[in-house]
């Protein structure tokens, strides 16, 4: 039996970029959630939607001390929509906030919450040389820093949370490493320093630029060598099988592999598909998208995950929660449905988990898709938990989304999502347009090579877990204890 990984602690143990943390007693998880320092303290990672990695806060403490105004807090995207989102949610939520916020902060005035367009490349042929990722990028990084008074960090970090849409931390660590190596050769180039480095006063200033891209270096080599990582210079190309492997339009090789997925849904092809960051960029990205379509309020059915109704209630015009999900809330969401028609205001969308986190109800897809046609909404369906190697979602959604980080992934060491597009929907053409109007593909190179690597026995892994799932299953049943 593996011993107990100590408290903040990643899990598994001496994973590189883990998502998963160590809280192995029940007061460990209360007081977590409390936020009390003898837990917070101790954390070397954790959930990174969660748990800004130590990586991205080092990135973002260097663009606060290089362009923040006394009290000001930096918050980093990938993408400059991304950061005007979160400048706009600022805005919007913290008047909505304000009274229930302890301690309580000032409202922003008109341009305090500032954003800051960083790019990140090397400064000469030197520091190129160095850039593990020179074959890779076409152009230089660009990561967006949004600055905001200090006291409404709470709020930027719910949209960090919500959104799923911050830096990842593979991402920060390339920052790091190009920002290490810049300054070591603008050190090398200066007069005093070659004067310095003659008389043999300063060598050891050469040691930064060899140490910060060496744990890097070794770290790609044993993936690439040993980890079966591809080079990432293919990451586009990963990207693709990505893709592929969630449409489950495979190649021979990697049908015989086991890793063929059949989503028995006429006419689908990876163009269906979209890759996310992170599960709930999935989500947002799907609501994002159906508000491009027309404004409507959305229901979610059924005791969803939390951020899910955090992002119906605070992007657009609201949401019904309906947290049951069985018995009176079909008849409630009729109601409501209904009276929507009749007001002219009809719903946009219903939102359901099949099944459902923490809870695991599987919500009456069939009916759920009936009442949906009858009232023109769309259906939404989050199938995260059993994932699409067990249900068939799909035929009854005219969209599935997906954290890619639990089940799909399987090593707990890289965040993503999906958005598949039901290519049979009435939907699907007005759907196709809206995602090519709001959606970014904001997935670093590096994870997706990660994820690519590490989903390609999906599917063994999936029967494992089944088998492993009704053996606790049949325990439980016939156990007096329960």
């Amino acid at each position: 039996m593996l011993s107990q990984v100590p408290l903040g602690e990643c899990v598994p143990p001496n994973t590189r970029h883990a998502v998963s943390v160590s809280l192995p007693l029940w007061d460990d998880n209360v007081d977590y959630e409390k936020g009390e320092p003898r837990v917070l303290d101790r954390m070397s990672g954790g959930y990174p939607r969660f748990f800004i990695a130590k990586v991205i806060q080092a990135l973002a403490e260097r663009l606060r001390e290089r362009f923040a105004m006394p009290n000001e807090a930096p918050m980093l995207f990938p993408s400059q929509a991304c950061a005007k989102r979160c400048a706009a949610f600022i805005y919007d939520q913290a008047p909505k906030q304000r009274d229930a916020a302890l301690p309580t902060y000032t409202l922003p005035k008109p341009g305090q919450v500032r954003i800051v367009e960083y790019a990140v490349e090397p400064i000469n042929r030197r520091a190129a040389a160095l850039d593990a990722m020179s074959t890779v990028l076409d152009e230089p990084v660009v990561i967006y820093c949004v600055l905001f008074p200090e006291d409404l960090f709470s709020l930027a970090k719910q949209y960090w949370q919500h959104t799923g849409n911050g830096i990842s931390a593979r991402l920060a660590e390339y920052c790091m490493h190009i920002e290490r190596v810049n300054e070591q050769c603008e050190l090398d180039a200066s007069p005093r320093y070659r004067a310095g480095a003659r008389r043999g006063t300063i060598s050891e200033a050469v040691s930064p630029v060899v140490s910060a891209g060496a744990d890097l270096e070794a770290d790609t080599y044993l993936e690439e060598r040993f980890g079966r990582n591809v080079d990432a210079k293919y990451a586009a190309a990963m990207k693709s099988v990505l893709r592929r492997r969630i449409a489950g339009a495979l190649t021979e090789d990697e049908q015989r592999h086991g890793a063929q997925v059949e989503r028995g849904v006429a006419g689908l092809s990876p163009d269906n598909v979209y890759l996310t960051a992170t599960g709930m960029s999935a989500v947002f990205y799907a609501h994002q998208a159906l508000l491009q379509m027309r404004l409507g309020k959305s229901v979610c059915f059924g005791f969803s995950y939390t951020d899910t109704l955090k992002i119906l209630k605070k992007f657009g015009p609201g949401a019904y929660f309906l947290g049951n999900g069985e018995g009176d809330d079909y008849t409630e969401l009729e109601r409501i449905l209904e009276q929507h028609t009749q007001a002219g205001d009809p719903i946009l969308a219903i939102f359901t988990e099949c099944p459902s986190n923490p809870l695991l109800k599987t919500s009456d897809l069939p009916r759920l898709r009936a009442l949906a046609d009858r009232h023109g909404a769309a259906l939404v369906v989050d199938e995260t938990i059993g994932s699409f190697a067990n249900i068939d979602a799909l035929s009854w959604a005219d969209v599935v989304v997906s954290s890619l980080t639990k089940v799909f992934s399987g090593d707990s060491n890289v965040m993503g999502g999906s958005i598949v597009l039901n290519p049979t929907c009435a939907l699907c053409t007005s759907l196709s347009s809206a995602m090519a109007a709001v959606f970014e593909d904001l997935m670093w190179c590096e994870d997706a090579i990660f994820l690519e690597r590490n989903s390609r026995d999906f599917m063994r892994r999936v029967a494992e877990i089944n088998r492993n799932a009704l053996a606790v299953a049949e325990l439980l049943q016939h156990s007096a204890k329960v």
